[in-house]
């Protein structure tokens, strides 16, 4: 039976970037790593709203990445 053995996870924050030539928003990401695995919802939450306020951008969405090893 195979296994995933998680390797990684970031937070990938996705700011406002204005706008394109044809009227579609633009984004700017930034990630972070070394994300403990294990955070909850609101810990990962209360961390980005932190972050957030270092930036002169407006935050669209965060987004949890996990990389994992797949073994047979």
């Amino acid at each position: 039976m195979a296994t995933a053995d998680l390797k990684a996870t970031k937070l990938r924050f996705a700011y406002n970037d204005g706008l394109d030539e044809k009227g579609n928003p633009k984004f700017q990401y930034k990630s972070y790593s070394y994300i403990n695995g294990g955070a909850t919802p609101d810990d990962m939450l209360s961390a980005s709203q932190s972050l957030t306020g270092l930036s002169s951008k407006g935050l669209f969405r965060v987004e949890k990445v996990q990389n994992f090893d797949i073994n047979a």
